[in-house]
């Protein structure tokens, strides 16, 4: 099950890095450099076991050179390149602010976890760059434009790993991150025209699923919380509860409904969903 999810994001990848690569502003690139007018980004392997060296100049200048790693997984990541002539390696300016970024998706390995995305920013006043990354765990990022905004479109899998069932029958609310002065920022909540329509098509997978659907419901009590509607949730729940509607092929805990319920709430606002 967890394998064949992380197939299903892998593809999904794939997709969101053909998209954005005809987006970039490059001159020229190939599955290990990018070019633009100001910056070039190049990945290079060496020695035995093979390593990976980042290159990024900055108006032929070395600005930043340095093994390729990561907090997550040490010198053993991998490049999502997942697609014939496509890299995992880009330049784009996702700050707006006229300096542009490097950046470099890397996957840790294995059947479930994780995909961890690296900007490599200029550091102000200087000519060097700097290394930030986040772990989007198995829900993976794609960058996306809203409005003037660039921003990393994901998923909490968190809520996935919280909740009593197969990995692949799990929930992920939608999540919303950008990227500003070397910090990825959660901006989810400003955006709840996005949210809303992520939490109706939680809700329906819930409806429509009758013998596995505690993941899915603990992705639409996540959504709604974050739309504020903290009563209607509870109140949903509850009913919910009393009708002996919550099923997981795992085992509910505790065999009970209603301990459901307060361990999905209880989690819920551990993870910052209910305020």
């Amino acid at each position: 099950m967890r394998l064949r999810h992380a197939e299903r994001a892998l593809a999904a990848l794939a997709t969101c890095a053909a998209a954005l690569a005809v987006a970039l502003p490059a001159l020229a690139s190939s599955p290990h450099s990018v070019v633009t007018e100001a910056v070039s980004a190049s990945l290079t392997n060496i020695g035995k076991p093979v390593k990976t060296r980042l290159i990024i100049k900055l108006n032929g200048s070395v600005a930043y050179e340095q093994l390729v790693r990561s907090g997550f997984c040490g010198s053993g990541c991998s490049e999502t390149a997942i697609a014939p002539g496509r890299s995992a390696l880009k330049v784009l300016d996702i700050e707006s602010d006229g300096r542009p970024d490097v950046l470099l998706g890397l996957y840790s390995g294995g059947a479930h976890c994780c995909f961890l995305d690296q900007v490599f920013s200029q550091v102000p006043g200087t000519t060097k760059y700097a290394r930030t990354e986040h772990n989007f765990l198995d829900a993976g990022a794609r960058l996306q434009k809203l409005g003037r905004r660039w921003v990393f479109m994901s998923a909490d899998a968190r809520i996935a790993d919280e909740y009593f069932t197969d990995f692949a029958d799990a929930g992920m609310p939608i999540q919303i991150w950008r990227f500003s002065n070397r910090r990825f920022i959660d901006i989810t909540r400003s955006y709840p025209r996005l949210i809303s329509p992520d939490a109706a098509r939680w809700w329906r997978a819930f409806k429509a699923n009758r013998s596995n659907n505690v993941g899915m419901i603990a992705a639409w009590a996540a959504d709604e919380d974050l739309l504020g509607h903290y009563s209607q949730v509870r109140s949903t729940l509850d009913a919910q509860a009393a009708r002996g509607a919550f099923t997981s092929s795992l085992g509910l805990p505790h065999s009970s409904q209603t301990a459901f319920v307060s361990e999905l709430q209880r989690d819920l606002r551990k993870l910052g969903y209910v305020k």
